[in-house]
């Protein structure tokens, strides 16, 4: 039973195609039994028929024997009646034919060793006895003479004769009989046959008519089945963001879908006709060739590939490409699955992280350096203030009047200084804020430089320096008033600063186009080239004292960098030990 419910199983699990050529096999043994059947009941009925034909040929030979006899007993009989020589000739012809009708006898007789030793006496009776005798006995016979021993004798032959014929008569009457039930007995065997395969061929055909039916059935539902989730696979492919294709072992597109098309926006017959000529570039179709060949000869899969390509309208994206072979059954290579990601949002968000890291770092370093600048230069004026205060405090009485004043003019320097360091503090903390006021407009430079002047000019007496402006004054710029106002103060003061007594600082703005450019020019100490490449970065400034000692606060350079960039301009410096330095930015002329 468990073999039975096995080869079952078995049964089922062969694929149609298999059952199909079995059954077409079964069904052409079945066929060529039944006809084998036929033929040989064909052939067996063929050989009946003749064995019967055989023996209803020797009972017509054995009848004519018979004929032949009793013709020649009546021819025999007459004779001795009559002695006639007519009677005489008559009665030779019958023997003659007598001879002939047991030759052909003989001739059929031979090969049928059943009949043959029932011939046997007939044969020798008739050659032996009768024709000798009657020879014998005519040729010494005449009309007158009567001899009733032949007579007897004849008469004896006849009936023996007459008992051989009629046992060969009856034994070819039973044989006849006997091949014809034989005959009967096979062809109903032969049909029981026949009647066998046809119902196990019909039964077999109806099996097989059910089992076919069943895998069709099975088959139009698995096609069913096939069909639905190919068109879910086609929904999900079709809907995925992903860039998915499908190439064969030729390197030529099979599928493409339409986030693929959407993002290269190309037809999709014109790119299967003419492969992936028309999306990447001629200088990187052969890294996509030689990655395709690593990928079907050594069966590997390459991913998180970072690519970037230029589209057909000529903008550039980022693409992570993901690339796998695929196998057979056999597990051999048929062609390569791609998914592309465009990732291009994603490098910018990185490029825009590592740029605000790198800002980041630099706000730190700015951090950092305000500190020290809170830590350092806004307690030295405190610390300064706070001890005057303690010498007018303790020793007031005792001071003299040029001593107290002495005390507090520094006092009020320091104070002065404070305060300067604190506007600055307040400025540059409102820039890297975003809460600066910027309202550009038209502004008159050559105004703008003179009122710098007159605020800079009770500093710059105090050191015998003149400050000189050759603008003319309809130069303009489009700046806001304010800031411009306070850049060129800043960079007039820092002159001052560094410029010995009896020199000069210049400030001049001159036409450049579309933009204007503004120098402030001294003969003062110069510096280093190290100091002029670090001297608008607040991680790399040095604060150094002026000609006379005077402190600066080391943000006035960099407010000013500031200040000129958010009017989309430069600034630069230029300087020699010991011949001046002159800085100079630009700034637009229109919006």
């Amino acid at each position: 039973m468990r073999k039975n419910i096995s080869l079952l199983n078995k049964w089922r699990h062969v694929p149609i195609e298999k059952k199909i050529a079995i059954s077409w096999i079964i069904s052409i043994l079945v066929v060529v039994s039944l006809s084998a059947i036929l033929y040989l009941s064909k052939k067996q009925l063929h050989q009946s028929s003749d064995v019967i034909a055989l023996n209803t040929e020797l009972r017509s030979a054995t009848q004519d024997i018979l004929a032949s006899i009793q013709t020649l007993e009546i021819s025999s009989k007459r004779f001795i009646l009559t002695g006639s020589r007519k009677d005489s000739a008559k009665y030779f012809a019958n023997l003659d034919s007598l001879q002939i009708n047991l030759l052909r006898l003989e001739s059929l007789i031979k090969d049928q060793p059943r009949f043959f030793k029932f011939f046997l006496p007939l044969q020798r009776t008739i050659r032996n006895e009768l024709y000798k005798i009657n020879h014998l006995s005519f040729s010494i016979r005449d009309a007158k003479i009567f001899d009733s021993e032949i007579v007897k004798i004849e008469e004896n032959i006849y009936k023996k004769l007459d008992n051989y014929w009629q046992l060969l008569d009856d034994e070819e009457e039973a044989a006849t009989l006997e091949q014809i039930q034989v005959l009967h007995s096979k062809i109903n065997k032969n049909l029981n046959y026949f009647l066998i395969l046809i119902i196990t061929y019909i039964l077999f055909l109806t099996a097989l008519f059910v089992i076919i039916s069943s895998d069709v059935k099975k088959r139009r539902k698995l096609a069913a089945e096939v069909v639905e989730s190919r068109k879910e696979l086609d929904v999900i492919i079709n809907t995925a963001p992903a860039l998915i294709f499908v190439k064969d072992i030729e390197k030529k597109f099979t599928l493409l879908n339409k986030s693929f098309l959407n993002f290269f926006k190309v037809d999709k017959e014109k790119i299967l006709l003419h492969n992936n000529k028309q999306l990447v570039p001629r200088n990187e179709q052969w890294l996509a060739n030689e990655e395709d060949d690593a990928i079907i000869k050594d069966k590997i899969s390459l991913n998180n590939i970072e690519r970037q390509t230029a589209l057909a309208d000529g903008t550039k994206r980022w693409l992570n490409i993901n690339k796998a072979p695929m196998f057979d059954e056999n597990n051999n290579v048929i062609g390569i699955v791609g998914v592309m990601d465009d990732i291009t949002k994603r490098i910018e968000f990185q490029n825009a992280l590592i740029d605000t890291q790198k800002k980041l770092e630099e706000l730190n370093q700015q951090k950092d350096k305000f500190f020290s600048i809170v830590a350092h230069d806004l307690r030295s004026p405190f610390a300064g203030m706070l001890g005057f205060a303690e010498i007018l405090s303790e020793d007031y009485a005792e001071l003299s009047e040029d001593e107290k004043k002495f005390y507090i003019d520094n006092i009020q320097l320091s104070l002065k200084n404070l305060l300067s360091l604190i506007d600055n503090l307040l400025t540059w903390a409102r820039l890297n804020l975003n809460r600066a006021d910027y309202n550009p407009k038209e502004v008159q430079l050559a105004e703008i430089i003179i009122s710098v002047i007159r605020s800079q000019n009770i500093a710059a007496t105090n050191k015998k320096i003149e400050l000189q402006s050759n603008t003319d004054k309809n130069i303009s710029a489009f700046a806001d008033p304010d800031m411009i106002e306070t850049v060129i103060r800043n960079l007039v003061s820092n002159a001052i600063k560094f410029t010995n007594t009896d020199g000069i600082v210049k400030i001049n703005a001159i036409d450049n186009g579309q933009f204007v450019k503004i120098e402030v020019e001294d003969n003062g100490v110069g510096m280093k080239p190290e100091i002029a490449n670090n001297l608008f970065k607040i991680d790399g400034h040095v604060t150094t004292k002026g000609t006379n000692d005077e402190k600066g606060t080391g943000l006035g350079l960099i407010i000013c960098k500031e200040f000129v960039e958010k009017h989309g301009g430069t600034i630069s410096v230029a300087s020699e030990v010991g011949r001046g330095t002159t800085i100079s930015f630009m700034l637009p002329k229109k919006p």
